[in-house]
């Protein structure tokens, strides 16, 4: 996955967990928390490497489910 594409899902996942339009049970709160480690490069984008496996899965479920 390209970094741009990842920033830009991550932040959309922020963006419907913060404002309530999504629930994710009881992972939510784990899922949030790691949300908040995601770091910002010196370029604005954010840094891969702050993001955790289970935020990069939730995206590429997110990518999947619009290809079908």
């Amino acid at each position: 996955m390209n970094r741009e594409l990842l920033h830009e899902r991550v932040y959309a996942l922020k963006y419907v967990l913060e404002g309530g339009q999504v629930d994710l049970g009881s992972v939510q709160r784990e899922i949030e928390q790691d949300l908040d480690q995601v770091k910002t490069a010196k370029d604005g984008m954010i840094d891969p490497e702050t993001v955790s496996p289970k935020i990069i899965e939730i995206v590429k479920a997110t990518l999947d489910q619009e290809q079908h």
